[in-house]
């Protein structure tokens, strides 16, 4: 019995669409598949020229990986020319002879003058000894001044590049997203690419192969910056504009962060992932000290008027590493008076020696400040292991918070029987909001209930 092609049975643009989120040797290779196919690819509005499609596509079949990938990067060029409407994003991954020969330029212009696009991504590896590994060191972006001035570009990336000039920059009126992965780039650079953007809403500067020596960024129009594993000797941010700032895996002294943002809303700062090297990472506890006003003197009086405001006035949505097993991290949540750290942190050593009162009672003596308290509707807890000193503080939530309405809890692999039987108990806990949610989870890993889980705990 015949049955209806549903696929056939489609209109041109909607399997235009489709072949849009293929990447591009692959879209291609549709052309095979009928006469109505043929020319389908030509009219995507997306273009994603990876070559280590190649190596799906044939497989051990290709006596020399290397030269069949350099003979696609050279096709870019033919596929661009014979492709018929405009883009909405672009990414090409290339050898490191495309930045010597002119390619990357070459595509860049014909790109932005003549397809309109919207979206550029750029990724520059060398393919050495194994089929796929990226070029440590980058190339560096000689490009033209004012390159990426076109009127329709909003959206740039560049992977593994050294970016010593902000000239490709100039005049860079239009672009709202600037993304920057393993770029070798100075302080000096960075903050005149961010000056010459004059709508820039968003900023990612991650994994630099080199140390920063400063991030500074002063805008009035980026809403949202993110900084991962930098290496800096400190931050500076000044943007009432800024509403969320991420933080991941920073080395830097966290006494030299200092963020002008008033209008602050989502705050994250981590340390993942954790491995031996996270050591040398800058602790999320030294973080929230400092850009919340923690450890300044009670009398002390600003030189710098960014340094009298704190980072939390109206913040909503936190995100941070803290143990909660660790007084020292722990009173951070809960002591409201600059005097009280001070005295409370003198000895890092020795807090729990000085709390008047069993540890266990640290949160029925002391307390939440009154936004968590009384305004706090969301809490999510990952790598919870049950232990004495992280139950006071979910407990404390549950019987504490008025206007909470949902708490999430994610059990560690290693958590103990103990530890699991313990989480389970806080399902029977009095709680201050009837409205709240209490759902507990096993480890990712796990297929099945939280119960089903804590049952097979030793």
């Amino acid at each position: 019995m015949a049955t209806n092609d549903f696929i056939s049975n489609l209109h041109n643009e909607v399997l235009a669409r489709i072949i849009s989120d293929l990447p591009a040797i692959e879209a291609i290779r549709t052309t095979i598949l009928s006469k109505r196919w043929k020319d389908l690819w030509r009219y995507a509005s997306r273009l994603d020229f990876d070559p280590k499609g190649v190596r799906k596509l044939y497989g051990d079949d290709v006596d020399d990986p290397r030269e069949e990938i350099s003979r696609v990067v050279k096709n870019i060029e033919n596929v661009l020319l014979s492709h018929k409407r405009n883009l909405i994003s672009c990414r090409i991954v290339h050898l490191l002879s495309s930045c010597r020969n002119g390619d990357l330029e070459k595509w860049i212009k014909y790109l932005t003058s003549e397809k309109k696009v919207q979206e550029l991504a750029f990724r520059c590896d060398d393919f050495q000894q194994e089929f796929y590994r990226r070029s440590h060191s980058g190339r560096g972006l000689n490009l033209p001044s004012g390159i990426f001035s076109c009127e329709t570009l909003q959206s740039l990336e560049f992977t593994h590049y050294s970016i010593r000039s902000d000239s490709p920059f100039h005049h860079c009126h239009n672009l709202k997203t600037l993304k920057l992965y393993h770029c070798a780039i100075s302080t000096e650079t960075l903050e005149a690419i961010v000056s010459s953007c004059d709508l820039l809403e968003y900023l990612s500067v991650c994994y630099s192969p080199f140390r920063l020596k400063q991030v500074r960024i002063f805008s009035q129009t980026v809403k949202t910056v993110e900084l991962g594993s930098l290496r800096s000797q400190g931050i500076y941010l000044s943007t009432q504009s800024l509403g969320v700032l991420v933080l991941h895996s920073m080395k830097f002294q966290a006494k030299n962060l200092v963020i002008h943002a008033p209008n602050l809303r989502v705050f994250t700062a981590t340390r993942k992932p954790i491995t031996k090297n996270s050591d040398n990472i800058t602790k999320i506890a030294e973080i929230l000290e400092y850009c919340t006003h923690l450890l300044t003197p009670v009398n002390y009086k600003a030189n710098d008027p960014m340094e009298d405001l704190n980072l939390f006035m109206n913040l909503r949505e936190l995100t941070i590493d803290l143990d909660l097993n660790d007084r020292r991290e722990m009173l951070i949540l809960c002591i409201e008076s600059r005097s009280e750290i001070e005295e409370a942190t003198r000895d890092y050593s020795s807090v729990n020696n000085r709390l008047p009162y069993p540890e266990t009672k640290l949160w029925e003596k002391r307390g939440l400040c009154d936004c968590i308290t009384f305004t706090l509707k969301q809490v999510s807890i990952k790598g919870f292991k049950g232990k004495d000193g992280e139950m006071e503080f979910p407990r404390h939530l549950i019987t504490k918070g008025a206007k909470l309405k949902r708490i999430e809890i994610w059990c560690n692999h290693d958590c103990s029987r103990e530890g699991g039987e313990a989480t389970l108990g806080l399902l029977s806990l009095p709680r201050s909001s009837i409205d709240v949610s209490i759902l507990l989870k096993p480890p990712p890993q796990f297929d099945g209930s939280f119960g089903r889980w804590v049952s097979t705990l030793n």
